[in-house]
């Protein structure tokens, strides 16, 4: 049969992006469904925007191996080729124990099994933290130092990829949510709910479910019940520019597998400070990007725990972020549907998502081809 797209991806975030501007490159010809008015505004936006080394992920793991990467794709070709706001920056996992830095030793071999190189990463003196960040807590016993991090704005980003996969002829449906996925001899049909809720209908080959967190109710349209998934929120706090220079060019971290991974004071392409997230479970789906005030106070207090002079009255926004887990693997899920190898789900896409998504899209051109 004639359809009317090879490809239809489900989801305009950062990994739907990646996934139409490789796959027009290869000159599929792709349209994107976003029930969202604008592309980038779930899990992308509530980012905290960090390109990670590749220290953290457990090694065997499919998050780990794309993480990696990811970021070389972003070293050798996103930052030349893409219009988005970047920035190199270091990553410092601070240790405020003997134990902790134990697991700073753990995190540097995993570093190294990993695949991140010798001579990015390093076990650092309390001596030679503080040289590197003067502003920290005195009482920081060490740290690991990775220099193969950046920190980029994840909604231009998405928009930039969006905009070079239009240029290669992909269509942008915004304001279509897909209310149903019907499996044809070959290929689907895909249902949409739009404006004064009007119902469309297209026809497509291969669908993508890069739909966040209600990717496997995507699935489940088909019969696929291949994983599930739960929802974690976390919430920031964003300091106003005027505080920018509390640390200089570092991502401060805590020890990941002590604290939870992704608790940080970090600098924004845009000047700001970022500072947190919390990480609370199972939250409603419609409820990711709520802000609570118990939350706030949580943030603040690690924040002074990592720099004690840092001013969270000069608090300018509070957002809230989330991401969507695997509970099956606590991994990536990037593979064909068990009942439809036409079918590839893209879900449990959990940090470090947004450094792996150039990897992400690589591979699941691979899958299509």
């Amino acid at each position: 049969m004639t359809f009317d797209f090879d490809v239809i991806i489900i989801g305009a975030g950062v990994i739907g992006a990646a996934i139409s501007d490789e796959l027009t490159k290869n000159k599929y010809k792709v349209a994107i469904f976003e029930k969202n008015l604008r592309v980038a505004q779930e899990t992308s936006e509530g980012n905290s925007g960090i390109i990670h080394g590749g220290f953290d992920p457990t090694p065997g793991k499919l998050n780990a191996t794309l993480n990696l990467q990811g970021r070389k794709i972003y070293e050798k070709s996103w930052f030349k080729e893409l219009n988005f706001p970047w920035a190199k920056v270091d990553s410092l996992v601070l240790a405020f124990s003997k134990e902790e830095m134990l697991e700073v030793e753990k995190l540097y071999k995993r570093g190294l099994t990993n695949g991140v190189s010798e001579n990015e990463l390093k076990v650092l003196t309390k001596e030679q933290v503080m040289k590197c960040e003067p502003n920290v807590n005195p009482n920081i016993v060490g740290a690991l130092l990775c220099t193969a991090s950046y920190v980029v704005d994840p909604v231009l980003l998405t928009q930039s990829l969006i905009n070079r996969a239009l240029k290669h002829k992909a269509q942008l449906f915004l304001n279509h949510e897909v209310i149903s996925i019907e499996s044809l001899t070959s290929g689907f049909k895909i249902s949409c709910r739009t404006t004064n809720n009007k119902e469309i209908s297209f026809t497509c080959q291969y669908v993508i479910n890069a739909a966040g967190h209600y990717a496997a109710e995507m699935a489940n349209m088909i019969g696929c019940h291949d994983f599930t998934l739960k929802t974690r929120r976390g919430q920031y706090c964003i300091l106003e520019k005027t505080e920018r220079n509390i640390i200089n060019n570092h991502v401060l971290f805590m020890v990941p597998t002590i604290h939870g991974k992704g608790v940080i004071v970090a600098p924004m392409t845009d000047g700001h400070i970022l500072v947190g997230p919390t990480a609370i479970d199972n939250v409603a789906k419609n409820e990711t990007r709520i802000i609570t005030v118990d939350d706030i106070k949580y943030i603040d207090k690690i924040g002074l725990r990592l720099i004690p002079s840092l001013n969270m009255n000069k608090t300018c926004k509070v957002t809230s972020g989330s991401r969507p887990i695997c509970v099956n693997t606590d991994d990536f899920v990037i593979a064909s549907a068990s009942n439809n190898k036409n079918f590839i789900n893209v879900a449990g896409i959990k940090s470090p998502g947004l450094s792996a998504a150039p990897a992400i899209a690589l591979l699941v051109t691979k899958l299509l081809k």
